[in-house]
This record gives C-alpha cells, sequence and structure tokens, in this order.
C-alpha cells in the first residue's frame, strides 16, 4: 500500500495495531488524541478506520508528538528568573538552558515530516545521524 491509498482509505485500528505491535486499546486512546488534533479524521462503520487529515508531507513530528504527548519540553521547571535577579544560585540559568534544549527539540522534530520518517522506514531515505 502507497502512503496515498493511506491516506485516502480508511484503516481499521485493528489493521493498525498489527501493523504496529501496539496494543489496540492503547492505540484507540493515541488515535483519539491525533484526531482531536485534527491530525487524523475518523470514518464509522463497514469500511471505516482511520484516515490522515493532511498530506504526510506537511505533517510535523512535532506536531503528531504534541497532540499525543502534550507540549514538547526538556522537563517541567518553569520560567527562570532573568538578567541576574535569581537569588538561587545557578538555577534559574539552568531552567533557561532547559528551555532552550526545548526549543531545540521542538525544532529538531518540526524538521521531520510524517512522509519523511515514512520514507526512513521503507529505506528509501536515510536515518538521521545520531553523532550530529
Amino acid at each position: 500500500m502507497t502512503m496515498r491509498e493511506d491516506r485516502t482509505k480508511p484503516v481499521s485500528v485493528r489493521d493498525i495495531a498489527e501493523r504496529t505491535g501496539l496494543p489496540q486499546p492503547y492505540l484507540e486512546q493515541i488515535l483519539l488524541a491525533l484526531k482531536g488534533a485534527g491530525i487524523v479524521r475518523s470514518k464509522r462503520g463497514v469500511g471505516g478506520g482511520y484516515m490522515l487529515n493532511r498530506e504526510p508531507e506537511d505533517l510535523p513530528l512535532s506536531d503528531i508528538v504534541s497532540a499525543v504527548d502534550g507540549p514538547i519540553t526538556a522537563g517541567d521547571f518553569g520560567e527562570p528568573h532573568t538578567g541576574g535577579a535569581c537569588d538561587h544560585e545557578g538555577q534559574c540559568v539552568l531552567l533557561a538552558v532547559w528551555g532552550h534544549v526545548g526549543a531545540q527539540m521542538r525544532d529538531l522534530l518540526g524538521s521531520f515530516s510524517l512522509a519523511d520518517i515514512a520514507a526512513m522506514t521503507a529505506g528509501s531515505r536515510p536515518w538521521p545521524d545520531a553523532q550530529n
């Protein structure tokens, strides 16, 4: 099945569970979150299932991760004080560093589309270099 067929033809939860190895109840929770975010839509009845709501090329991985896991952050540390106003030595600087790391994670995940991930899975595009 090509990506185009997957986008226009509903795929059942059972079929997705078999392909991914995810338990069906867990997968249903993920699909509901993706549906709530407008990433997928569903069709009921015979031949029903889930379909992408956008082209895979226009669907950044960051949108998928945010829909399922919530905001992409590197910890839940709150906002740092800035400009030397912090009275807890070094803590606010570390908060700012973690905020920067979270922004980098969002940018990096946003640089990959669902189409990119599918191409890597199919072997037609190299995987990201873990060293860079």
